[in-house]
Protein backbone atom coordinates (compact mmCIF):
# COMPACT_ATOMS: atom_id res chain seq x y z
CA UNK A 1 0.00 0.00 0.00
CA UNK A 2 1.18 3.06 -1.01
CA UNK A 3 0.60 6.65 0.86
CA UNK A 4 0.74 10.21 -0.64
CA UNK A 5 0.04 12.60 2.34
CA UNK A 6 -1.50 15.85 1.41
CA UNK A 7 -0.74 19.12 3.65
CA UNK A 8 -3.71 21.47 4.10
CA UNK A 9 -2.29 24.21 2.18
CA UNK A 10 -3.97 27.21 1.83
CA UNK A 11 -2.04 30.44 0.69
CA UNK A 12 -3.77 33.97 0.75
CA UNK A 13 -2.70 36.96 -1.18
CA UNK A 14 -4.36 40.11 -1.86
CA UNK A 15 -1.26 41.43 -4.72
CA UNK A 16 -2.10 45.56 -4.03
CA UNK A 17 -5.42 44.68 -2.20
CA UNK A 18 -6.88 43.57 -5.81
CA UNK A 19 -6.73 39.45 -5.91
CA UNK A 20 -7.43 36.99 -3.31
CA UNK A 21 -6.83 33.20 -4.03
CA UNK A 22 -7.12 30.05 -2.11
CA UNK A 23 -5.07 27.09 -2.93
CA UNK A 24 -7.05 23.74 -1.04
CA UNK A 25 -5.66 19.46 -0.88
CA UNK A 26 -9.51 17.84 -0.02
CA UNK A 27 -7.72 15.11 1.42
CA UNK A 28 -4.99 14.69 3.93
CA UNK A 29 -3.67 11.44 2.56
CA UNK A 30 -4.25 8.74 0.20
CA UNK A 31 -3.43 5.20 0.09
CA UNK A 32 -3.51 3.26 -2.78
CA UNK A 33 -2.24 -0.56 -3.51
CA UNK A 34 1.20 -0.11 -6.27
CA UNK A 35 0.14 -0.35 -9.95
CA UNK A 36 -3.61 1.06 -8.73
CA UNK A 37 -4.55 4.74 -10.29
CA UNK A 38 -4.33 7.56 -8.07
CA UNK A 39 -5.49 10.92 -8.37
CA UNK A 40 -4.59 13.58 -6.11
CA UNK A 41 -6.98 16.52 -5.74
CA UNK A 42 -6.56 20.47 -5.71
CA UNK A 43 -8.96 22.88 -5.52
CA UNK A 44 -8.17 26.59 -5.91
CA UNK A 45 -10.35 30.11 -6.18
CA UNK A 46 -8.77 33.11 -8.20
CA UNK A 47 -10.13 35.69 -9.62
CA UNK A 48 -7.77 35.99 -12.56
CA UNK A 49 -6.32 33.46 -14.91
CA UNK A 50 -4.42 30.91 -13.01
CA UNK A 51 -1.05 29.51 -13.03
CA UNK A 52 -0.66 26.13 -10.65
CA UNK A 53 2.01 23.95 -10.02
CA UNK A 54 2.53 20.67 -8.59
CA UNK A 55 5.28 20.31 -5.72
CA UNK A 56 6.63 16.99 -4.33
CA UNK A 57 8.69 16.23 -1.52
CA UNK A 58 10.30 12.60 -1.09
CA UNK A 59 11.31 11.43 2.19
CA UNK A 60 14.46 12.72 3.39
CA UNK A 61 14.46 15.63 -0.18
CA UNK A 62 14.21 18.99 -0.88
CA UNK A 63 10.61 20.05 -2.10
CA UNK A 64 10.75 19.67 -5.82
CA UNK A 65 9.12 21.39 -8.81
CA UNK A 66 6.57 18.43 -10.53
CA UNK A 67 4.36 19.95 -12.96
CA UNK A 68 3.27 23.26 -14.20
CA UNK A 69 0.14 23.77 -15.81
CA UNK A 70 1.04 25.49 -18.90
CA UNK A 71 4.00 22.76 -19.80
CA UNK A 72 1.52 20.00 -20.44
CA UNK A 73 4.41 17.69 -19.60
CA UNK A 74 4.10 14.28 -18.40
CA UNK A 75 6.41 13.84 -15.48
CA UNK A 76 7.47 10.74 -13.61
CA UNK A 77 4.17 9.78 -15.46
CA UNK A 78 2.21 12.31 -13.51
CA UNK A 79 -0.24 14.39 -15.16
CA UNK A 80 -2.51 17.37 -14.50
CA UNK A 81 -4.88 19.33 -16.30
CA UNK A 82 -6.36 22.63 -15.39
CA UNK A 83 -10.23 22.58 -14.70
CA UNK A 84 -11.13 26.21 -15.30
CA UNK A 85 -15.11 25.61 -14.76
CA UNK A 86 -14.25 23.04 -11.71
CA UNK A 87 -11.46 25.41 -10.68
CA UNK A 88 -9.50 22.66 -9.99
CA UNK A 89 -5.86 21.10 -11.01
CA UNK A 90 -5.93 17.59 -9.41
CA UNK A 91 -2.70 15.33 -10.04
CA UNK A 92 -3.16 11.96 -11.71
CA UNK A 93 -1.24 8.82 -12.41
CA UNK A 94 -1.90 5.56 -13.73
CA UNK A 95 -0.21 3.39 -12.07
CA UNK A 96 1.50 4.61 -8.72
CA UNK A 97 4.41 3.17 -7.82
CA UNK A 98 6.57 2.78 -4.55
CA UNK A 99 9.07 5.24 -4.79
CA UNK A 100 5.65 8.12 -5.56
CA UNK A 101 5.38 7.87 -2.05
CA UNK A 102 5.67 11.52 -0.98
CA UNK A 103 4.00 14.16 0.09
CA UNK A 104 2.63 16.36 -2.68
CA UNK A 105 1.80 20.50 -2.43
CA UNK A 106 -0.48 22.44 -4.85
CA UNK A 107 0.20 26.13 -5.09
CA UNK A 108 -0.71 28.81 -7.72
CA UNK A 109 0.65 31.66 -9.87
CA UNK A 110 2.39 34.06 -7.58
CA UNK A 111 4.37 31.43 -5.01
CA UNK A 112 6.82 30.24 -8.35
CA UNK A 113 9.16 32.62 -10.38
CA UNK A 114 10.53 31.34 -13.56
CA UNK A 115 9.77 27.69 -14.49
CA UNK A 116 12.60 24.97 -13.31
CA UNK A 117 13.23 22.08 -12.47
CA UNK A 118 14.44 23.05 -8.58
CA UNK A 119 11.75 24.70 -6.29
CA UNK A 120 11.67 28.03 -5.95
CA UNK A 121 8.59 29.81 -4.20
CA UNK A 122 7.86 31.67 -0.94
CA UNK A 123 7.37 30.55 2.08
CA UNK A 124 3.76 28.40 2.52
CA UNK A 125 1.87 27.62 5.58
CA UNK A 126 1.01 24.40 6.19
CA UNK A 127 -0.22 21.53 8.06
CA UNK A 128 1.05 17.72 7.59
CA UNK A 129 -0.88 14.92 9.06
CA UNK A 130 0.74 11.71 9.08
CA UNK A 131 -0.25 8.52 10.58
Amino acid sequence: VLTFFLPFLQHLATPGGTRAQTVTQPEDHISVFERSPVQVKCNYSYSGSPVLFWYVQYPKQRLQLLLKHISRESIRGFTADLDTKEASFHLKKPSAQEEDSATYYCALSDTVTGFTREAEHKPLRSYRKCF
